[in-house]
């Protein structure tokens, strides 16, 4: 297993990949050795146990006997993944993970077990994987390359009306722990931040005299997103009135966590999950509603308040602007409901 380390550490070092990310790529490629181990045939004989002497260079990371990663040299060339065959001149057979007949009937496999977006995010992880080999000349050919992944219908996020968002943060009462979550919505709606991002804050991070905070998002990346007066109000009333509340009376240090759970922790994107899900069951929202939605939802509303795209891009942080052009679809769509329900002819 020590490739799939290596492109962990790619993923993490290079790639600057959430570990979220990294995880659900590598249980993608272990499913991938797991199946290439249950539907190749072995090229030993039957009952015949694979020497690990006999395997180096060509390593089967699906096989049970392993070379340990500390002993057997991790350079060369890689032909696949299966182990070696003595009848063939020391060639590698063609039963491994890296044929590209096997990997196009896997990849068959997965279509019929999993959702489009599942076998696109699958198929995702199995490129990234192989191009990191080829990158490092571990391998001579890459069969990702002839593989397609399913087309996606690109679907309009969901994002909730004015009324509603106002609905939603009044429901929040007066107690440390209302205000607390009060101020919490008031900045994922401000400032259309990811609930990860959100969860990092530290409280250098917020610039009272500026109303912004410095935010690390996707890649390490780093942005400047802007507060509402609305969202600063209720921002320095938990930061000067509760913060400590929830701290067990620490006093707050510049790296000290701008968002804290009852156990005195940073908070979690889960908490935050419970957070949104609580209050909009509490002002009777009908919607499927995630922090997410609050992000789309300040994307659309800057929209249709006149915001330039690259402006909102930026404040999303999204890397493309054919990212942030699907929020123009939606607001186009929300004017046609409108037009529809408004116009006599319509």
């Amino acid at each position: 297993m020590v490739f799939l380390d290596q492109f962990a550490g790619y993923l993490q070092l290079e790639r600057n990949y959430s570990s979220n990310t990294i995880r659900a790529y590598l249980n993608d490629l272990r499913q991938l050795i797991s199946d290439n181990g249950r539907n190749s045939k072995p090229s030993a004989s039957p009952g015949t146990a694979l020497n690990p002497a006999t395997i180096s260079p060509t390593i089967d990371i699906s096989a049970t006997n392993i070379p340990n990663p500390e002993e057997t040299p991790i350079s060369g060339s890689l032909a696949n993944f299966a182990p070696t065959d003595e009848g063939t001149n020391g060639q590698a057979n063609s039963n491994g993970i890296l044929e590209a007949e096997n990997l196009k009937a896997y990849i068959r496999r997965i279509q019929e077990q999993y959702a489009r977006p599942t076998v696109a995010r699958k198929i995702s992880a199995i490129r990234s994987f192989y191009r990191y080999l080829r990158r490092e000349q571990l391998i001579d050919d890459d069969p990702s390359r002839l593989v397609k992944g399913p087309k996606l219908a690109r679907r309009l996020p969901s994002c909730l009306e004015k009324e509603e968002i106002r609905k939603l943060m009044q429901v929040c009462d007066d107690s440390p722990l209302g205000i607390r979550d009060r101020a919490v919505l008031e900045a994922l709606y401000a400032t259309g931040m990811r609930v990860g991002e959100l969860c990092r804050l530290s409280i250098q991070d917020y610039d009272r005299a500026l109303m912004e905070i410095r935010v690390f998002g996707k890649g390490a990346k780093e942005r400047v997103v802007l507060l509402n007066e609305s969202a600063q109000l209720w921002l320095n009333r938990y930061l000067d009135e509760h913060w400590q509340h929830f701290s067990d009376n620490s006093s707050p240090q510049p790296d000290s966590p701008l968002f804290i759970s009852r156990q005195a922790s940073r908070l979690s994107s889960r908490s935050v999950h419970r957070i949104v899900l609580k209050y909009a069951r509490l002002a009777e929202i009908d919607k499927s509603i995630t922090p997410h939605t609050l992000r789309h939802t300040f994307a659309t509303h800057m929209l249709e308040g006149g915001a330039d795209l690259r402006a909102v891009q930026d404040l999303l942080g999204h890397t493309t602007i054919s990212t942030t052009q699907i929020y123009t679809h939606v607001s186009t769509e929300r004017l046609r409901k409108v037009y529809q329900a408004s116009h006599p002819r319509a």
